[in-house]
């Protein structure tokens, strides 16, 4: 069989050999350096004894031939930080894979750490270093290097091992609800929907309220509209900071466009035309309409040792169970623990709560003491 398949003929035939598989591993490859939506340039899927590299830009190809098996749910789909990778196939099929299965997150309650790459990972589970000199490959060039398509496969093929592995320390551990939240969040349609009217809340700026961030919100949405259709980066269209600029000043006519720093729309009249008509079209929104951004409440902590002491007391579950903190509890979930305050917060909840969130209640009350013995931290307990 052919390794990179180019024809639909290939390709039926390669995805007979993996239909009845329990589970197959998939990566892509793909390039988004000038463009809105990524390029596809290669699909990878490796099961236990079988391997093979979809080529979409194959003339006549039809890839959505492997949609019968991404929609397979007898079949599971194994990622390595796969949100791109979804991402991707979201745009090209309106759908998600399902089920699905990312071994970056299952690696978060085996002890190795937030996000760890697929290469170290590969390299500690099963000591195999990856040449990964081709990962900035131009993707799209035809045709593919030796070189490029085993660096290709060698993101598939060990991913199937890496899954059988932690899957085997996971259940050992019976930690499977550990990372149900956040593969089902992964799994979530809604991450991958294009929302234009809220691309505002992704510039970063200070100070900007009233009219400004109503300007702001409107032009932000032309950008990102623009960008959609004409398939190109947003910095093509206008950057941040002038977006920002320009929900500043509010211009009302060309001239008043050439006081903007950073512009550069070369006499564009029709760009301008449109820009005036979207601030016209702010305008005319009601003041009780006007956006608001939402600025995390910064929680008063009177005595910052209470905050470094939780965070000590986090790190240690963390080690102690082998697992990483962030899956625990976040920063700012110490910081309103710290302020005084609780609000129904996770790690009061289910796992979190037995491993992390108990000893938090415990040494509020009073109930737990830390000791230093032999270079190592103890926990007393019931004191």
């Amino acid at each position: 069989m052919e390794k990179v398949i180019i024809s639909n003929n290939e390709l039926i035939n390669n995805l007979r050999l993996i239909e009845n598989e329990d589970y197959i591993a998939i990566d892509t490859e793909f390039i988004r350096d000038t463009t809105y939506f990524s390029k596809l340039c290669l699909i990878q899927v490796a099961s236990k004894k079988h391997n093979f590299i979809i080529d979409p830009l194959a003339a006549g190809l039809d890839i959505s031939l492997f949609w019968n098996v991404l929609k397979n749910n007898s079949i599971l789909k194994i990622f390595h930080s796969g949100r791109q990778d979804l991402e991707i196939f979201y745009n090209i099929f309106g759908k998600l894979p399902s089920p699905i299965y990312d071994t970056q997150i299952a690696a978060m309650v085996c002890g190795y750490g937030d996000q760890i790459s697929y290469e170290h990972l590969v390299f500690d589970l099963l000591g195999i270093k990856i040449d990964k000199s081709s990962r900035v490959s131009n993707w799209s060039y035809r045709p593919l290097s030796n070189k490029q398509i085993s660096y290709a496969l060698s993101d598939v093929t060990h991913l199937v091992n890496l899954y059988e592995i932690l899957e085997k320390k996971i259940s050992a551990n019976n930690r499977e609800n550990w990372i149900e939240e956040d593969i089902t969040n992964l799994s979530n349609i809604e991450n991958y929907k294009l929302k234009p009217d809220e691309a505002w809340k992704k510039i970063k700026f200070k100070s900007f309220k009233g009219e400004s961030m109503n300007r702001l919100k409107h032009l932000a949405e032309w950008r990102e509209n623009l960008s959609i259709n004409r398939n190109v980066t947003k910095n093509k269209i206008a950057r941040d900071e002038v977006l920002i600029e320009i929900a500043s000043n509010d211009p009302k006519n060309i001239n008043d466009f050439k006081r903007i720093r950073g512009l550069k729309l070369d006499n564009n009249k029709k760009t301008i035309d449109e820009i005036l008509l979207i601030l016209e079209k702010a305008r005319e929104i009601p003041k009780e309409l006007w956006p608001v951004k939402d600025i995390p409440k910064k929680n008063k902590i009177n005595q910052p040792a209470v905050l470094e002491l939780l965070k000590v007391l986090l790190k240690h579950v963390s080690e102690e169970n082998k697992v990483a903190p962030k899956l625990i509890a976040k920063q700012i979930d110490l910081e309103i623990i710290a302020s005084g305050e609780k609000n129904n917060l996770k790690l009061f909840q289910g796992w979190r709560y037995e491993i992390f969130g108990m000893l938090v209640e415990n040494m509020i009350e009073g109930k737990i003491a830390i000791k230093i013995q032999n270079g190592k931290l103890l926990i007393l307990k019931n004191i």
